[in-house]
């Protein structure tokens, strides 16, 4: 079991997060340190604070992603096309975009399939969707991750962490769907290092945490007492 296992370097997964409502400055200036500090893969922030975390990480290893349509997906095609565009010309290396979620409640995949496809088009970093897997259905999940893999987005994010966490059921259904062919980010509620080594056995290649820096302390307690 991938928990016995204390010396994975769990940091080279966590993308540090930071988008709260009353996200400032100061809070994107503190998470991109921590990202340096701790070597994290990326950080996800605020499209308002992309520009100013990737000044703060140019050169660095930790990547820079930030949020379109966020949290609701609702916002029309074309304002999420113009949001991408503009996003991407501050230099990040990747935006999560998130899905219509009701247009896949009334069985409307183009409307995903659209959207994400302008978008991929149109900008020249990676492309992730976010999907919030605890709203939708085993066929929903199926055919949203389907238009994923044929549009060509490079990963689905699990949740915003705005409707509720995420559990390892959910990452495994969703490996077996998309085989390989796109990377699984798995986020909403992944506080803990036991959860993030069980999410990292479930499929997921990437942990969107608020939390990167308690859950690697807690990986030392671990390793100090294995």
């Amino acid at each position: 079991m991938i928990s016995s296992h204390p010396e994975i370097e769990l940091a080279g997964f966590i993308e540090q997060t930071c988008l709260r409502p009353t996200t400032a400055a100061e809070d994107v200036r503190q998470v991109c340190w921590e990202a340096q500090h701790y070597r994290f893969a990326a950080v996800c922030v605020p499209p308002t604070f992309a520009r100013l975390a990737v000044d703060l990480l140019h050169q660095q290893r930790p990547q820079v992603y930030t949020v379109i349509g966020f949290p609701l997906g609702q916002s029309t095609s074309t304002t999420k096309l113009y949001e991408a565009e503009e996003a991407a010309a501050t230099g990040v290396d990747g935006l999560e975009v998130m899905v219509n979620l009701g247009a896949i409640k009334q069985g409307d995949y183009n409307t995903a399939y659209e959207e994400l496809g302008r978008i991929v088009d149109a900008v020249p970093c990676a492309v992730r969707a976010i999907v919030e897997l605890s709203l939708l259905n085993a066929d929903e999940r199926r055919h949203l991750a389907e238009v994923c893999m044929d549009v060509g987005v490079t990963a689905i994010k699990t949740a915003t962490g705005w409707s509720g966490p995420v559990n390892c059921q959910d990452v495994q259904g969703l490996r077996r769907v998309v085989r390989g062919q796109l990377a699984i980010k798995a986020a909403g509620g992944v506080r803990t290092y036991s959860q993030s080594l069980e999410l990292l056995a479930a499929g997921a290649s990437r942990l969107g945490t608020s939390r990167g820096v308690e859950i690697l302390r807690e990986q030392q307690q671990w390793s100090k007492s294995a």
